[in-house]
């Protein structure tokens, strides 16, 4: 039993290249007749793409054939105006028309060579139903398919690769930077100032190559196990400067205004003791605590690189040392200051310096009893 669908392939050329470039007059109806003309308007100008979509029309007719045998199927194709508009679209649909009733359809599979054609969708669909819709795109050249393939590949490069990021993304990245901060600030006028300066060191730096050679610079950092010593002596320094900053300043309150010129030796004897005492009650334990930090980073040092185990003891008796001074220091300060306290038997000053000779001269003793007479022979740098 024969099929009742009859399916019309129209191929719409909105411009009428057709006409204007192939000679040719719509609608047109037929293989024979749409391959013809296609053959005609190839052959006037190659490049054009409406040639295409009209051999494709004819490739989709000749599919549709043999795929659908039952269904009936013809293909044509209709043409608008160069001067495109309401004319156009008028001129379309006077020939859709035509073709509609030399070939009774019940629908229409629009072919067609982009997607500005599909505006005259809404206005096909007014007179028959629209099926399906084909576009036949026109492929690019090898080389010109090559040409983008570069152009892309180094797109990304520029994105991708630190190389190039730094400058393509790094720097309107500081200028976005810049701008915004100067906006939120209330300085947009000095825009145009900060990105001359900005682009001006990048310029400068690019073109003399001073980007390369700064990046060329390798500071010769110690080993990793020195760093524990080098950090722990930082800190140190830092605590022991501002313990003596403590100590100075709070000395200098103690000092009169001299009756002699400032450079007479004879004044500063008579008040070294209450500067002396005055520094040491207020800078000792941050002084103290800088040497203690000190001490403590290079024992941990020593102990990760597994020197021998005297060396650390070294340490310790330093740390006991420094406790025990810590302690007569700040009593001896009584003494600088007050000079007409008592100093008895059992006085604070006696008994710290008596119990820290005495703690001092154990230590050492254990130590050397345990690590014989090498203990206090310190070995060279590097050695183990």
């Amino acid at each position: 039993m024969a099929s009742t669908e009859r399916t019309l392939i129209v191929c719409i050329d909105g411009d009428d290249d057709i006409g204007t470039k192939g000679g040719v007059a719509t609608p047109i109806i037929g293989r024979d007749e749409t391959l013809h003309s296609a053959m005609a308007l190839a052959i006037s100008d190659p490049e054009e793409a409406d040639a295409n979509a009209m051999f494709g029309a004819v490739k989709l007719f000749d599919t549709m054939v043999k795929q659908y045998p039952e269904e009936g199927f013809e293909v044509s194709t209709i043409s608008g105006s160069s001067l495109g508009g309401v004319e156009a679209d008028r001129k379309m649909v006077k020939e859709l028309n035509q073709v509609l009733k030399a070939f009774d359809a019940t629908g229409v599979i629009l072919v067609t060579d982009g997607f500005t054609d599909e505006e005259l969708v809404p206005i096909i669909q007014s007179r028959i139903p629209i099926t399906s819709i084909h576009h036949v795109v026109v492929k690019h050249s090898k080389r010109i398919e090559e040409t983008w393939a570069v152009i892309f590949r180094y797109m990304r490069m520029l994105v991708e690769d630190p190389y190039y990021s730094k400058v393509s993304l790094g720097v309107p990245g500081v200028l976005m930077v810049l701008f915004g901060f100067l906006m939120a600030s209330g300085q947009v006028e000095n825009a145009g100032m900060m990105v001359a300066f900005v682009l001006g060191v990048v310029l400068f730096l690019k073109g003399f190559g001073l980007d390369v050679r700064i990046a060329a610079i390798r500071p010769r950092l110690p080993p990793a196990e020195r760093w524990l010593t080098l950090i722990s002596q930082g800190f140190g320094l830092i605590l022991s400067v501002l313990g003596s900053y403590q100590g100075i300043v709070y000395a200098w309150k103690f000092l009169p205004e001299p009756a002699q010129p400032f450079w007479d030796i004879s004044f500063w004897v008579a008040y070294a003791p209450d500067l002396a005492g005055a520094f040491f009650l207020r800078g000792t334990d941050l002084i103290s605590l800088g040497l203690a930090v000190v001490i403590i980073g290079d024992a941990a040092s020593d102990y990760i690189q597994e020197r021998k185990t005297i060396k650390v003891w070294e340490n310790v008796v330093g740390l006991i040392f420094l406790f025990w001074m810590r302690l007569i220091v700040l009593e001896s300060t009584d003494v600088l200051m007050k000079p007409e306290i008592t100093i008895t038997l059992f006085s604070p000053l006696i008994f710290y310096t008596v119990a820290g000779v005495a703690t001092t001269i154990i230590a050492v003793i254990l130590i050397y009893r345990r690590f014989g007479r090498e203990a206090f022979a310190r070995p060279l740098r590097g050695d183990t």
